[in-house]
């Protein structure tokens, strides 16, 4: 199936609407605040005709419905202490809905206490209803995992990875308005989120590449090849993840390390699918220390200067 190109997007008329005007353009010098942390992706709204998109909806820790593409910016909590690196989130969620607490604010805080700024992708989804036995604030353990054509083919998978891409491109060009370096960007994906980490760890486009880049129970994308200067990768998965597992992971790592880069992976005993930040009493509840401990491994946590763009 390969990598999405232009061409299979427009099998797909709003998709291809949105994303080709989206990725058309490298400009984002008109983006501003929408508040103080809350930057809209793009210059101009890029939501689909009203009566095509349900309402964005927020309950229990998820969102659904998001037409309108948003980052959320956690500043370093003690600013002595401050890196000047970025870590861009992109929760899970199917592409159904995204578990925006638990494998978003909640990992955005701890890590603006360790000294980065932690950006929160709240990237464009498919239509979606809430369903009656989701778990609040965690990726549905219950739902079946997508095929790897929903995976790289449906709308919304569609959208959230060109906004995953864009959303590099955007952290870059305000890099000294955000006060972090453009050489250090990186980007952290959940399950669905793990996806779109994925894709653009393996672009071909430079720009759009992240420096470094992890995928938490993500399943890996087919086609998602790691280039010669694919970034270093850090990956965690629990054993009894019944919806992705180490074998869903397992082939990212191998590609990654045949490429001759960078790569660090975490198979817990047990954690399910969707722990993100939640505590259960398990080596998995320490994935975010281990991250955090890879970063400082790659120099990641210490200020390098502000180069700009």
């Amino acid at each position: 199936m390969g990598r999405p190109d232009r061409s299979s997007w427009q099998a797909f008329g709003l998709v291809s609407a949105l994303a080709v005007t989206i990725l058309g353009s490298r400009s984002y010098a008109q983006a501003v605040p929408a508040s103080p942390d809350v930057y809209p992706l793009y210059p101009k709204a890029t939501a689909a005709p009203a009566s095509a998109v349900p309402p964005e909806t927020s309950e229990g820790g998820r969102v659904r419905n998001v037409s309108v593409p948003t980052l959320t910016v956690f500043r370093p909590i003690d600013a002595g202490t401050a890196s000047d690196t970025a870590v861009i989130i992109a929760p899970g969620g199917g592409f159904e809905h995204l578990s925006i607490a638990n494998e978003g604010f909640d990992v955005a805080k701890r890590l603006a206490g360790a000294g980065l700024t932690a950006i929160v992708l709240k990237y464009r989804l498919n239509p979606s209803a809430a369903p009656a036995h989701a778990a609040p604030g965690k990726s549905n353990p219950t739902r079946p995992p997508p095929s790897a054509h929903d995976v790289n083919r449906s709308p919304g998978a569609l959208m959230a990875m060109a906004d995953g891409e864009a959303a590099v491109l955007f952290v870059r060009a305000h890099a000294k308005a955000l006060g972090v370096d453009p050489s250090r960007v990186g980007v952290l994906g959940f399950s669905a989120g793990g996806v779109v980490a994925l894709h653009v760890a393996t672009s071909p486009d430079p720009q759009t590449r992240p420096d470094f880049a992890a995928s938490i129970y993500g399943p890996a994308p087919d086609g998602a090849s790691p280039t010669p200067n694919a970034p270093p990768l850090f990956l965690a998965v629990a054993g009894d993840d019944k919806l992705v597992g180490p074998a869903g992971i397992l082939p990212v790592y191998q590609a990654w390390r045949g490429a001759g880069r960078d790569v660090e992976l975490h198979a817990y005993d047990s954690g399910g699918h969707g722990f993100g930040m939640t505590h259960q009493g398990k080596t998995s509840d320490h994935w975010i220390d281990e991250y955090i401990w890879w970063l400082g491994e790659h120099r990641l946590l210490e200020a390098a200067g502000i180069k700009g763009r």
